[in-house]
This record gives C-alpha cells, structure tokens and sequence, in this order.
C-alpha cells in the first residue's frame, strides 16, 4: 500500500481530514504524503516519545458524515487489536485529537507485495509467502475473523522481507450480524470469492480463495479472471471455472494444476479445510521450496478426520451457478463493486517458470520467467548475546522433536526442519536409538522406529501391547534392553523385537524367561536409563506427605543388567527429598515433565498452566541441592526441558506467564553456566505457530555429536 526508506515506521489512522493534515495529532508529527486510497490518505509521521517513524492514514473529509465509515473504523480496531500474532500488523495506539479518531500501527518499509508479483517470486520466496500468510489466516479465524480483502496490495513486508497481513478494514467477525453496506457484498472484485460476490456468507475458507487466487498470480504474474467491469468479474468469480494455469505457464510442474483448482472450487466445502492445508499441498508440489531456508517448513499436515469448518456461519447454497441473484441483485452488485474497483489492480506481465535447474531469473514483459531453483546466499547473522548455536555445540548436531503431535528433526540452530510423521496421534518417549541413525517413540500401544536420515522414510512398528496403560518404553545406550512402563509396573526386557513379538502384555512380560527386572514396588509412569546403562530414572506416582494425596516423584534406581539378579535395586535417590519441596508442589504434587543427564544432573518442572508448564528446577545428585531457574527473561513457565549429550547445554521450551493466553511456545538452548548471569538469551528462530497447542506435550531428543 505504501512505501517508504525507513525501517521502522507505524500508521496512524485519522478521519475526516482534507488534503492537508494538522501539523500534529496527539504526539504524533505529520510529515509528507505515503500514498491514497479510496478512502483515505497515509501521511509521514514521527512519535517523538518512541523515537521512531510512524505514518498516518487519514479517511478523507467528505466521508467524515458516513456512519458505516465510521462503523468501519471502530471495527478494524477492535479486530486488529484482537489478534495477537506474529504475521499482522499491530496496532500500537488509538486516539482521538483535533476532532479525529486514529489508531496507530507498525509500518512495513519493504512495499507490498503487488511490487513484488511485477518483479517476479521465485518458489522459495512463493513459499515464505505463503506459509507465513496462511499461518495468520488460520489464526484469525480460528479466532472467528474473516478478513474478506486479502489482496497482494494488502500483504506487506518488513525490511527482512518477511511478508504480514494487513488492512482488516472489512474483516468481520463471523458471529456478527452487523453488515457494513447494505448488500453485504464487499471486498475487491479482482480476489472476491464466489461467496461474497453472491453476497452469501463468508467463513475462513472465502480467504482461502483469496489465498488461491494470490498464489495463481505469484505463479503465472496474472490473476485468473479478467474483465473490463467490477460487475463482470464477481460474475466471473460467481459462475466461471478458473483457466488451466499449465496453460499460462507450462513450465510449473503438473501436481499445480490440482492444488490451484481444489483452493478455488465453487463451493467451500469442496475447497482446503484449512490454510495450513493449502499450503502443505502446494508444498508437496515444489518440496525444494520448503528446504532453503531455516524458517520454511512444510506446514502441519491435514488430520486424517475431516476438519470443522474454520467459522460457524452457515455455507453458501449448493447450486453455485444459479443466474437468480443476478436478476434482482445485478444493480445493487454494480453500485457496490463499483466503489470497490477503486482499488482494481492490473494485472502484472511476469510470470514465473519451473526448471529442475539453478537459473537465473530473467523478468520478461509477454513471455513467462524462468522459475529457478534458487541458490540462497548465505544470510547475514545478527550477534547475539550469547554465543551462536552451531552444529555441535552441547555435544549435539540435531534436534528430534513434536509438533502439532508429529516428529520433525532440525539442526541444533533450528535449520533445515523435516516432517517425519504424518499420524497427528500423541507420542512418547523419542529418542535416538544408538548410531544416531534412527529414531525410536512410542504411540497409542505400539513403538515404532523410523530413519531419520532417508528422505520420505516411513515409520517401522517394532512391537504393540494390548494392556491399557502402556507409557514408557525406553532403550538402553548400548541398544540391549529396553525399560517398559507397563500397567504402572517396570519391565526390564531384551530390545529383541522377536522377543517382544512373544509377549504382548504386562503378564507375558514379567512371565518370560527373558526378562531381566519386574520392578512392582511402586506405580511406575515413566523411565530414563544413565549413561552406563546400570541405573533408572524412574517416575512414578504414589501417596505424600500425610498420605492422603497422590503425586510424583522421581526416583533413582540402581540396576543389574549384566547378570539380571533377583535383587530389590539400590534406591539412590529421590525428588522431591526431605527439606526440599517446590514451589507449587503442596497444592499440585505433579512433575510433568523430567530428564536426567544420565550422570549427576535432573532437571524438572512443576505444574503451573496449559496441563505441563510450570518452575523449572535443575537438581544436583552429587550435592543433594536443587535450585530453580528461570533464564528466559526471568520468568515462569517451563516444560519437556533436556539437558545436552556433554552437559553443559540446556533445551528447554518456555511459555511467559506474565502474558497469559497470548503468550506463544518458544524454544531456547541456554549454556548451563551462564544461568545465573545476567545476559539475555535469543530463542531459537522457528516458523511462526510451529507448536500451535500451547497446551501439547513436546517431546524432545538431542542426538550426541559424531567425532
């Protein structure tokens, strides 16, 4: 929509002021025209108490007396102050000064992205657009807004090129019942769905199609429908098919065809369910595009149930082409639209085309571009407080995680992030299995292994029980025995998946000649194996303090699985102990989440919100001392925290309490002898909503450095 030198610069919306603004408005300082619209001006600005460049957008004066106007305004600020998230623009200010309304917003000193469809995208730029666009999208209507103008000119990007949402002008709550023109017909022809140019109700999924049709133009540097009035072109968009985008551009590859047809179906429920789906089908398409750069990741995939619709409005009728609301609608559709194609774009003359080689971008003004496989340069790293985490630092070279109930692997800085799974099902217990080649974890009854090296490697089923409780199920380091939390008891049996095959219960378990510890003392949850192989962490659940509640406790065994002894293990140690108790631990004695570093270290958490995050405590086997921490800004809460392969690192993920249900899931990896200083630490960089269920258990395993 604008564009401007600075870097840093915010909009600040007046109404009702003609072509020259006041000099000031509250402390805001106006300064030169950025750009108009059919509405409004944007002007330079300057907020003297921030020290920074602000702009303000002003609603033209002949329109100060329209009360939906008016409406509208109230309206975008309400919603845009409602969503928090990473990819919208932010609101900083509202006010009201020389007999005007303002709000104030970030500015975005990279342009739109209407400047950028003229230059031509490359895949990876198509796929940083897209992924972070439709993140936001999802989130707003999970959120029940719809947007009802997504645009190219409404998609703007910051200095980092890292594109946001912005201009919720028309969004609407999807509950509401208020209209803002009197058809309810509303948006920009150009990327109007069938559903609002027929004046039905919209939902999450008519963003969607504005999403589509952007991606339709990033690809081919054309939108799908032309037409010499805004009238023709709703009727387009209402009754046509789109053209085969193969046709514009033959050089993309044939899986686009199916993906740009499905996001732009008539009918809603014949389109993506959500955004993330959209995107993850288009990345299937170009997989390389997903691969260049650290904060691209294909997206969460689509649940093997069919999804809810993103809103609760009801869909459009089923007969998409009925010509009967042309008769009584057609006059009223022109008048609306009319005002609309104001801001009709032309459309751009660059196209983009796929080579299976690196090439360079060439624009043309007729004839499609060439669609490279882009070689990235390596990025400039801005310095941080702490050192910067590279390959190998802690003694790990890869991070094994869950997301949204899948696994991925990344580098240990966060780069190069795979999906692995596909089952959105709850898992347990990742760890890697001996060699650093494989992972092992835990779902439903079953525990599976699958090759993270091997692209597209399926996940192996290595053996299933049929008890009810099966929670833990962990490997020894020298891949001999594994430790199996079973109907609350702890099996100590041979890692054989023959062996395994022969006892698929708790009962054949303990009855087998081959196993080498049932430990029943006490109702075992969860078990972590030492460094040599010849102790157990265990969690387990019993009664405390009087005896008349139940909690968790940690507790240290020592076992014999060189000889396999009918002996009670060694109980070494135990968390909480006599004269330490945690914060919290009284009133809520859970512990969900523990690591032990396999040699003298523990750390833990506390129960505090979201089922898991809470204080998180590092405790000293060797001095029998516990200690809370709170390195990410001081601050509670924490969970699923591990400490590094040489223990001297930290992995830990961190939810600030002080910032309620907004607060998002971030991920740090902290030196363990900087925790009492004072330094500043930087999470570590992740596409934004990677871990969308604050409240998901996340499991987490860092794989040791090869020499």
């Amino acid at each position: 929509m604008y564009g401007s030198p600075f870097t840093s610069l915010v909009i600040l919306v007046l109404e009702g002021l003609g072509s020259v603004p006041a000099e000031k408005y509250s402390r805001y300082e106006i300064g030169k025209e950025l750009g108009q619209g059919g509405m409004a001006t944007v002007y330079r600005a300057y907020d003297p108490r921030f020290e920074r460049e602000v702009a303000v957008k002003i609603l033209k004066k002949d329109l100060l007396e329209d009360t939906q106007l008016k409406e509208r305004f109230e309206r975008e600020t309400k919603i845009i102050a409602r969503l928090e998230h990473a990819v919208i623009v932010p609101v900083y200010d509202v006010g009201f000064d020389n007999g005007q309304l303002f709000y104030v917003m970030r500015y975005m000193a990279g342009g739109s992205l209407s400047e950028r469809i003229e230059k031509g995208l490359t895949p990876h730029e198509i796929a940083h657009i897209l992924i972070r666009i439709a993140a936001a999208l999802d989130y707003a209507h999970g959120k029940g807004i719809v947007h009802r103008d997504l645009k190219p000119g409404n998609i703007l990007f910051d200095e980092n090129n890292n594109p946001y949402i912005s201009d919720f002008g028309i969004a609407k709550f999807t509950q509401a019942s208020t209209r803002i023109t009197q058809s309810g017909i509303i948006g920009t022809p150009r990327y109007m769905s069938p559903e609002q140019a027929r004046g039905d109700d919209a939902d999450g999924r008519s963003d969607l199609y504005s999403l589509g049709i952007i991606l339709f133009e990033m690809l081919s540097g054309h939108t799908p429908f032309e037409a010499t009035t805004p009238l023709a072109m709703a009727f387009k968009h209402a009754v046509e098919e789109p053209p085969s985008i193969l046709k514009i551009n033959p050089n993309l590859p044939e899986g686009i065809e199916a993906v740009i047809t499905k996001a732009l179906a008539k009918q809603p429920d014949d389109r993506y369910n959500t955004c993330a789906e959209f995107t993850h089908a288009f990345l299937k398409v170009f997989p390389e595009a997903s691969s260049l750069e650290a904060d691209i990741v294909t997206p969460l995939p689509p649940r093997a149930t069919k999804h809810e619709a993103p809103t609760e409005v009801p869909a459009p009728k089923p007969n998409s082409k009925s010509r009967l609301w042309m008769t009584a609608g057609f006059i009223a559709l022109a008048l609306i639209t009319f005002t609309a194609w104001q801001s009709y774009q032309a459309p751009a003359t660059n196209a983009s085309t796929f080579t299976p080689e690196p090439a360079t971008a060439t624009p043309a003004l007729s004839t499609p571009t060439t669609f490279p496989t882009e070689t990235v340069a390596p990025t400039e790293t801005v310095t941080p407080t702490i050192p910067i985490v590279i390959p190998g630092i802690g003694g790990a070279d890869k991070i094994a995680l869950t997301a949204n109930k899948d696994v991925y692997v990344m580098d240990i800085n966060g780069k190069n992030i795979r999906q692995l799974t596909n089952t959105n099902q709850p898992k347990f217990d990742l760890q890697w299995l001996p060699g650093g080649n494989e992972l092992l974890y835990g779902e439903g009854k079953c525990v599976y292994k699958i090759d993270a090296n091997t692209p597209s490697a399926k996940p192996e089923e290595l053996a299933c029980f049929t008890d009810e409780k099966f929670e833990g199920f962990r490997v020894s380091p020298d891949g001999k025995y594994a430790a199996i939390s079973i109907q609350r008891r702890l099996i100590i049996f041979p890692f054989d998946t023959a062996l395994l095959a022969t006892a698929p219960s708790a009962f054949e378990l303990q009855g087998s000649s081959a196993v080498c510890l049932d430990y029943t003392d006490v109702a075992v949850k969860s078990a972590q194996w030492s460094a040599d192989g010849k102790s157990l962490a265990i969690l387990y659940q019993g009664a405390i303090g009087d005896q008349l509640k139940l909690g968790e406790t940690i507790r240290v065994l020592e076992v014999d699985t060189a000889s396999c002894q009918d002996v009670d293990p060694l109980i070494t140690v135990e968390i909480p102990e006599r004269g330490f108790v945690p914060e919290g631990y009284a009133a809520n004695p859970v512990l969900p989440a523990y690591h032990w570093d396999g040699a003298q270290q523990i750390l833990f958490n506390t129960y505090k919100r979201n089922v898991g995050y809470g204080q998180l405590y590092l405790y000293d086997m060797s001095a029998s001392l516990a200690r809370k921490i709170d390195p990410a800004n001081g601050v509670c809460c924490y969970r699923d925290s591990i400490i590094s392969p040489d223990g001297t690192y930290i992995l830990l993920f961190f939810q600030d309490l002080s910032l309620g249900a907004d607060s998002e899931t971030r991920m740090y990896y902290i030196p363990i002898d900087q925790l009492d200083s004072e330094t500043t630490f930087t999470p570590i960089k992740l596409p934004v909503r990677f871990f969308p269920d604050s409240r998901e258990n996340i499991e987490v395993a860092l794989r040791p450095s090869v020499p």
